[in-house]
């Protein structure tokens, strides 16, 4: 991952109608750097039963870079917008990720080991809940909140980019986390 230029960023943003594999191409060729979070998807094609990769959702896409790179690239591909989210004069923003947050991110994202649920900023549906590290296993050092999330049983682990995905971790004890400080 490149590392943060003071300048460099991470926006939220959509390819609509699905192209975000197609967005990150281009922005592959440009030599920017852009994260789409996938997961398996099994399907029977036939007798046979075929195992993709796709998108978590449809038409989200993570870019980093810095901010007027981003803009003069967005303006090349015209499928490509930020995501916003409004300020309190009303005015909408795009929505930044800090760097940390987004390392933490898609190390879970990437994990195979660990049973993880991708969540809606609606669906998570947070409680204020208490910042933890994990001690164990294979998401050993990784920070999230610990929530209640509507509908479970059990606490999970949430890592959150607010206003746009969560990804949740399930399965994991009480013994295998600490307690920390919320992270600036």
């Amino acid at each position: 991952m490149m590392c943060d230029g003071g300048n460099m960023r991470w926006f939220a943003m959509r390819a609509t109608y699905g192209r975000n594999l197609m967005a990150q191409r281009l922005l592959e060729m440009q030599k920017i750097e852009s994260f789409v979070p996938m997961q398996k998807h099994t399907s029977k094609v036939g007798s046979r039963i075929k195992t993709n990769l796709v998108p978590v959702v449809r038409d989200l896409i993570f870019v980093f870079g810095e901010r007027d790179t981003i803009q003069e690239v967005k303006g090349k591909i015209p499928y490509l917008h930020y995501i916003t989210r409004p300020t309190a004069e009303g005015r909408n923003i795009p929505i930044e990720v800090p760097v940390e947050q987004m390392q933490e991110f898609i190390a879970i994202c990437n994990d195979t080991e660990s049973n993880i649920e991708f969540l809606t900023d609606e669906e998570a549906n947070f409680q204020v809940g208490e910042w933890v590290r994990i001690r164990q296993g294979s998401l050993k050092g990784r920070t999230g909140m610990l929530v209640k999330i509507d509908g479970r049983r059990a606490k999970q682990f949430v890592v959150a980019i607010d206003g746009v995905l969560a990804v949740s971790v399930s399965g994991i004890k009480a013994a295998d986390i600490e307690h920390i400080e919320m992270p600036q």
